[in-house]
């Protein structure tokens, strides 16, 4: 059985220690050190409990033998050698770290109780085997030395002819005849191997036996998924660089490459393992790729991996996992891969890991023709990791680099975004850097951290970029200029298109002052620089972007109009953006005039023969422009800069950015997310996690988790442009009693329910609007009792504001009205299904997506439920916490009665995960008993897998399921309870239990007629008293109800 994710989304194993004929080591007293006692004593291995004394439960084990006692202060380091597990409890005698120092000394494994930092694996208790004790072994450096030594064994075991069968299947593929035959007999062998593989794979050290899926081990040294028959068997198409040549005695060779194999030799050289994540349609890694299958050391003299991988969810764990093993790692990946890989390498930063990630910055445009594409590296900013860009050959090698350099000197991931237009795969000429120049580079740059603490990485940058200059004659920096002294206007950009740009300038230069900006780093973000780098004498800066739609972020443009007003505040400078994805130099240089106000190059068709003279080209879209002018005075509509004055000047302005005004939010990122039900089935389930790390979020058992879902983006701009509203435009309004500044389309998407049903109220109100007097007439007679029946349909085929919008065009309220009149957006709140204990920096939800159709047989879906099915892993969302009367009872001991209907499950997963851990604690936890009912246990048997497994260990002591519809007669769960009477009775009359129903609101007097029935025929109440006792525990706290 898989492990869930918890707080962090870590790769881990769960495994088997065999411990049978082994002794296991239990330092400490009392019930936990007892508990960790049973478990290893069932795993087969004999106990020496390191304390003052055994606990009574061990007695029946100290009279066979099995379990002995050593007093804590006899202890010696010594004593840990020949023990196969070690167990050191909160409550242990001897320093926990003292006893862990010595157990990794000789390599015993051990489990430090609340202090993963010290321990090698956790304990799993749960899943315990009748012959081995299952833990689980994350790759996250806690707990390194259990997993390297599984992948170890797995590579001692492959066959020794693999290597050569692979190069056989490959130059086979390259040979015109006979194609056909030969690969299939070279494929058949290679079947053979495999099959030679799945032994290995399945047999494990002499300690450690798997018991795990798939989806939850660290990548196969083979590839992403393990499976042979995924490696890249083909000749790379990229030119591979002369290898021999570069491992010379000369700082640097001239040779003959591409952008791919370029940077590919810089990872291959400087790394041990290298990850290569592709995308459709492109061919990425192909030259690291076929170095390793040619088993080509890198700069250092060691055998390079390089694994090809699968761009998905969770595409960044498996460089976590090799860098906890102490792995050097990089990672070649396209563009789209960065989203996915978010989260890891947002945690990558924060625990100062270095890796380098070569991003191909391309997106396929509608011909399937890769252009430059910075939207998803855009994305990735937020992660806190370092950007260098480079636009040529040439400029690939080197920035790779220094790439490498940085990151192991600030000890930081850094991403490298190469050139991903059609001209990165044009071979040229480049001075590539041989081996030991590569490697007396990066030592450079490390060395001059050494001296005391790391760098950071702006200082890392800057000391590379300098030595990088003495040391081969090539100059970089974090920005750029080239153009006139005196330019009055300057255009910005990165990478490849910087370099078209600057081909285009000399066709300008005699007809106006014009600069350009080429950015190299975007991040970390130096606005002194950049405002250096700009001259005085700039009137409008045009950033020109790289996007192949219009709707992403662009990062670029909000960055330099920011640093234009911060750092020339007096300074009247447009900021205006241009999209010139997929551009050649005709069309770029036609932006750049366009931009300056000069006549645009005529079309190249205008010259043929005989083909009719072409008009100009017309100019792109206009600009979107944040013009630094002054604002018309008492506007509603705002204007730029009277917005970033208040940004750059809060405290004078009393401005305060928050998601919500006026309420307690926290922004949280998804970190899990995936379907519990068949797509088959009709009920579309959820379990959703997000990331709390880095907020202030807190939660207590029984808590809602308050969900601020946004309207559909696509809906509300297609409504804004039927309505004739500018989405950019910005609008300060009252909302709520809060003063609030967005742009008209967050106005729609984030803060009114646009989408949400209309009251009366907004009907009477629209038609003192509408100039069509048989409009205003039909909206009132709506609201009256004559109209009723027609509202109440227009109710149940749930009408909303935009609809009604759109159906009266002659109303039409202005967008300060449309604020004042639409209900906000309210949260959706959810019981919070985990226990903070158990997934510290986490939080859980369990979900059903509400669809219905109207009487028009359209398909509606729940606003909430619909934001919450759109999100991917790593997307921001505003929550609030809000209070339950979902509580545990406040004594561990007192019997716990649950029943929930589907996705009521959700408080008592939490319930059963806070006593799981209070039980690991050594709490005496009473029993707990769940009804859970849904319509069919093969398709909505939620959490199953984990109420089994609980159950199978004891903390939850009865699990009655009702799966109504698996049968030919109906069976909910009252019909359990009645069966269950004297239960009931004894734990809610005689042992203060709690009882909790959870789930919607219709077996709520069948559940209380079962209880009263328990209470009449089993526990002695008169019938004519047990309302009363059913009233009297209720307003003790122990017969909740949470229904909806």
């Amino acid at each position: 059985m898989a492990a869930e994710s918890t707080a962090v989304p870590i790769p881990s194993l769960i495994v088997g220690l065999r411990l049978s004929g082994k002794r296991a080591a239990v330092f400490g007293e009392g019930q936990a050190a007892a508990n960790r006692a049973v478990f290893a004593l069932d795993a087969g291995a004999d106990v020496v409990v390191f304390g003052p004394g055994v606990p009574g439960s061990l007695a029946k084990w100290v009279d066979s033998g099995r379990v002995s006692v050593v007093a804590a202060s006899n202890y010696a380091s010594s004593d840990i050698t020949g023990f196969g597990v070690v167990f050191v409890t909160e409550s242990s005698q001897v320093s926990p770290q003292a006893v862990a120092q010595d157990a990794h000394a000789v390599g015993v494994p051990v489990n430090v109780a609340g202090n993963a930092a010290l321990s090698d694996f956790s304990l799993l208790p749960t899943y315990r085997g009748s012959s081995s004790l299952q833990v689980a072994v994350t790759t996250n450096g806690v707990a390194p030395r259990v997993a390297s030594q599984l992948l170890k064994e797995i590579v001692d075991k492959l066959p020794t002819g693999l290597e050569a069968q692979l190069k056989e299947v490959a130059r086979l593929n390259h040979i015109a005849q006979e194609t056909e035959r030969k690969r299939t007999e070279a494929l058949a062998k290679l079947d053979a191997v495999t099959g030679a593989i799945k032994p290995a794979l399945a047999s494990t050290p002499a300690d450690i036996s798997t018991a795990v899926t798939a989806a939850q081990t660290p990548a196969s040294p083979l590839s992403s998924s393990g499976s042979i028959s995924e490696v890249q068997l083909s000749q790379p198409s990229q030119p591979l660089l002369d290898l021999a040549a570069l491992r010379g005695d000369s700082a640097q060779v001239e040779q003959v490459t591409d952008v791919q194999a370029a940077s590919s030799y810089v990872a291959h050289a400087l790394s041990d393992l290298c990850f290569v994540y592709s995308a459709p349609e492109q061919e990425l890694g192909e030259a690291a790729l076929a170095w390793s299958r040619r088993a080509e050391k890198n700069a250092y003299g060691e055998w390079v991996s390089a694994l090809r991988m699968e761009t998905r969810q969770g595409a960044g764990h498996a460089l976590w996992g090799a860098l906890s093993s102490g792995s050097s790692v990089a990672a070649i990946a396209a563009a789209p891969s960065l989203p996915y890989m978010l989260p890891v390498l947002s945690e990558l930063v924060s625990r100062q890991q270095p890796v380098v990630l070569h991003v191909s910055a391309q997106s396929l445009d509608d011909s399937a023709t890769a252009q430059t594409d910075f939207s998803d590296a855009f994305v990735s900013l937020q992660s806190g990791a370092v950007f260098l860009a480079s636009s040529n050959a040439q400029e690939a090698h080197d920035i790779a680099l220094i790439a490498h350099a940085v990151a192991q000197a600030a000890g930081t991931p850094v991403v490298h975004l190469a050139n991903g237009s059609p001209s990165a795969a044009e071979p040229t000429a480049v001075k590539v850097a041989t081996h030991s120049s590569l490697a007396a580079f990066v030592g450079a740059i490390a060395e001059s951290s050494k001296a005391g603490q790391r760098l950071s990485p702006a200082e890392a940058v800057q000391r590379a970029f300098a030595h990088f200059r003495k040391a081969f004659g090539r100059t970089y920096s974090g920005f750029e200029y080239a153009g006139s002294a005196n330019a009055e206007t300057v255009f910005v950009s990165i990478g490849h298109t910087a370099s078209i740009a600057l081909s285009a300038l000399p066709s300008v230069l005699n007809d106006a002052d014009v600069g350009l900006l080429s950015v190299r780093t975007l991040r970390p973000w130096d606005f002194d620089s950049l405002l250096a780098s700009l001259p005085e004498s700039a009137k409008q800066v045009v950033v020109l972007r790289d996007a192949k739609d219009d709707i992403s972020p662009d990062a670029l443009f909000s960055d330099v109009a920011a640093g234009v007003f911060i750092g020339r505040p007096s300074s009247l400078i447009r900021v205006l953006s241009e999209n010139v994805y997929g551009a050649d130099l005709a069309a770029v240089t036609n932006v750049i005039r366009a931009a300056l106000g000069l006549d645009l190059l005529v079309a190249e068709a205008a010259a043929q023969e005989n083909a009719p003279q072409a008009d100009a080209a017309e100019p792109a879209e206009p600009a979107k422009e944040v013009s630094l002018a002054a604002a018309e005075p008492g506007s509603v509509y705002e204007n730029t800069v009277s917005i970033a004055k208040r940004l750059a000047f809060p405290e004078a302005f009393a401005t305060e950015v928050v998601p919500r005004p006026g309420e307690r939010t926290f922004t949280v990122k998804v970190s899990s997310l995936y379907r519990m039900t068949p797509e088959s089935y009709d009920r579309n389930i959820i379990h959703i996690e997000f990331d709390t790390r880095n907020t202030d979020l807190t939660y207590e058992i029984g808590d809602a988790l308050g969900v601020f879902g946004y309207n559909d983006a696509d809906q509300v701009r297609k409504f804004c442009e039927a309505y004739g509203l500018n989405g950019d435009d910005y609008v300060t309004a009252v909302k709520e009693g809060q003063c609030q500044t967005r742009s008209v389309h967050s106005w729609l998407t984030h803060a009114l329910d646009l989408f949400g049903r209309p009251s009366k109220k907004f009907y009477a109100a629209l038609a003192d609007f509408a100039t069509d007097e048989k409009e205003a007439e039909k909206l009132r007679w709506l609201t009256t009792s004559e109209g009723s029946v027609e509202f109440k349909d227009r109710v149940a085929d749930t009408v909303t504001y935009a609809d009604l919008l759109l159906e009266f065009a002659s109303a039409r309220p202005s967008v300060l009205f449309l604020v004042d009149l639409i209900a906000p957006i309210k949260p959706r709140h959810y019981s919070i299904a985990s226990s903070a204990k158990m997934h510290p920096g986490s939080v859980h939800l369990c979900v059903v997506t509400v669809e219905w159709k109207n009487s028009k047989g359209e398909l509606r879906t729940g606003q909430c439920t619909r934001f919450l099915n759109s999100l991917s892993i790593g997307d921001s969302v505003v929550v609030s916490v809000k209070p339950s009367v979902m509580k545990l009872p406040p004594i561990d001991s007192q019997p716990v009665i649950m029943a929930g209907l589907g996705t009521g499950m959700a408080p008592f997963r939490a319930f059963i995960e806070e006593r799981a851990v209070r039980k690991l604690q050594g709490a005496d936890v009473g029993p707990m008993t769940l009804y859970f009912g849904s319509r069919h246990r093969a398709m909505e048997y939620l959490y199953g897998e984990e109420l089994e497994a609980y159950h199978a260990d004891g903390l939850l002591t009865n699990l009655r399921l009702a799966f109504s519809r698996d049968q030919k007669e109906k069976v909910y769960i009252q019909h359990k309870m009645r069966r269950d009477a004297e239960l009931l009775a004894t734990q809610m009359l005689k042992e203060d239990g709690c009882f909790y129903l959870c789930g919607p609101t219709w077996p709520t007097g069948d559940v209380k007629d079962a209880m009263v029935g328990a209470f009449t025929n089993i526990g002695g109440v008169k019938a004519s008293e047990a309302n009363k006792v059913i009233e009297e525990l209720k307003e003790s706290e122990r017969y909740t109800l949470e229904v909806y």
